[in-house]
């Protein structure tokens, strides 16, 4: 109706002089062109049906954020009409009823804004997100969930779309899970292996961590029917915002939070992916969102992927996303901005326990780095060079075999990636003696010798 109603007003215009009118019917061709576009995308999607699949990879009060995102991201993929049986969402699921939580059972991603938590489904908890259980439930795996969570699968086919978001913290190549870390990789011989087996029509992953644009960068081609943007480009923080005074943390992610209010507030079935894309860019000013994979998905509109359902678009007065960097930080620095902020607000004795804090917290990373050191000295035998190794280098993985097991000979020997953050910035040291020539065993040994004290967790 709404295309018959605007090609009429324009060949009322086609003979007219006046400038008004010739103006809107310039609009009015445009958007029925963008109507035309959207109306054929959602053409295309009718013949399949959406999954969604949400990862919130960290545990902790600190870490808020990142479940609060994936709880958020729920709700968009909900409210727009994909079923609940046709998503599945892995989270700790730590927040909501912990101790410091001022609103028992509420968890917001926004200032004053709504519970995300309400209604959410929870599939896999606790110590059921890991990387593997997500492989399975990508690949609709159900032997290998039996008995896992809720054992819910994406059962999806060769005319189906299904959407991923992620979020947790990151480092070159890889993405940390609760007690585990997923590689670039591994995760893109998944991805193929479920476009070569016909699993699904087109897949667009969004994901949130630190150097989240080494997970993709160089990997994917552009004929798997694959999109995806990040956080942050290869070799860069991603950035936290929202600090809240009243739960002492940071409730949102940038890029997150840019991708889901843009959401939030736009209609769906008229928005690109190559406009959100756009709209997350501008927004997300701190770090450099990416988009790799097949260029031609950004034509196709947002809703072919989080859902056709129509929904009037959450009014707001503001002109633009720019709100949200407002007390934007580095995520790898969120534990020493929220002590921070804590003591702005302290007085007496609270002062002198906080600024303990504090020191314990650089102590702390002070002995990882210390750590990773050692290693790189005893492997190059030279004390500048492995500091060298350290402070720069190579941002991108050639030799995976070597920087897997060494990372992973590292995450078991020394600092399990999962619990303790800080250690995922020290993981390139080891991609930069594999780069260099130095062999994984000699590698791995190191590890082996340096690291004698035990498990150790908590380095954020």
């Amino acid at each position: 109706a709404y295309i018959k109603w605007a090609l009429k007003k324009v060949s009322l215009c086609e003979a007219s002089t006046d400038c008004d009118c010739n103006l809107f019917a310039l609009s009015s061709i445009m958007q029925v062109a963008v109507g035309c576009l959207a109306l054929l995308s959602l053409i295309a999607t009718a013949n399949g049906e959406n999954y969604g699949v949400i990862v919130a990879g960290s545990t902790g009060w600190g870490n808020y954020r990142h479940q609060a995102g994936a709880c958020h991201a729920y709700q968009v993929l909900h409210e727009h009409g994909i079923p609940d049986e046709n998503i599945v969402v892995m989270m700790y699921d730590d927040l909501a009823y912990n101790s410091r939580n001022p609103t028992p059972g509420i968890v917001i991603n926004q200032p004053n804004g709504p519970d995300v938590y309400e209604g959410i489904v929870k599939d896999y908890t606790g110590g059921e997100v890991t990387p593997q259980n997500f492989f399975s439930v990508l690949t609709g795996d159900e032997e290998a969930v039996a008995g896992v969570g809720s054992g819910k699968v994406i059962k999806s086919g060769p005319d189906d779309r299904i959407f991923v978001n992620m979020v947790d913290h990151g480092s070159v190549g890889l993405f940390a899970f609760p007690s585990a870390h997923m590689y670039a990789d591994d995760l893109y011989d998944v991805i193929e292996g479920m476009h070569t087996n016909n699993q699904y029509k087109e897949m667009v992953m969004y994901m949130e961590s630190c150097e989240s644009g080494s997970m993709f960068d160089g990997i994917y081609p552009d004929n798997i029917e694959f999109y995806s943007t990040t956080s942050a480009n290869p070799s860069e923080s991603s950035y936290a915002t929202y600090y809240d005074d009243e739960r002492s943390t940071y409730i949102g992610d940038m890029y997150g939070c840019c991708w889901m209010e843009n959401s939030d507030e736009s209609d769906l079935n008229t928005l690109t992916l190559g406009e959100q894309y756009e709209a997350i860019k501008s927004c997300n000013s701190q770090s450099h969102s990416m988009w790799y994979g097949q260029a031609s998905l950004q034509d196709e509109v947002v809703a072919a992927f989080m859902g056709t359902k129509m929904q009037q678009p959450k009014s707001s007065s503001r002109k633009s996303l720019s709100h949200i960097a407002k007390d934007a930080v580095p995520s790898e620095d969120v534990p020493l901005f929220i002590l921070k902020n804590k003591l702005e607000k302290a007085t007496g004795n609270e002062k002198s326990l906080i600024n303990l804090e504090i020191n314990t917290l650089l102590k702390n990373r002070a002995f990882v780095r210390d750590t990773t050191k050692e290693i790189a000295s005893l492997v190059t035998a030279d004390s500048d060079l492995a500091e060298s190794f350290m402070q720069k280098g190579i941002k991108k993985v050639n030799d995976w075999a070597c920087y897997k097991s060494t990372v992973d000979a590292f995450a078991n020997n020394c600092f399990n990636l999962g619990q303790n953050s800080y250690a995922l910035r020290m993981v390139t040291t080891m991609l930069n003696l594999c780069e260099n020539g130095y062999k994984a065993q000699d590698i791995i040994s190191a590890t082996e010798s340096v690291c004698t004290f035990g498990k150790v967790t908590g380095v954020e």
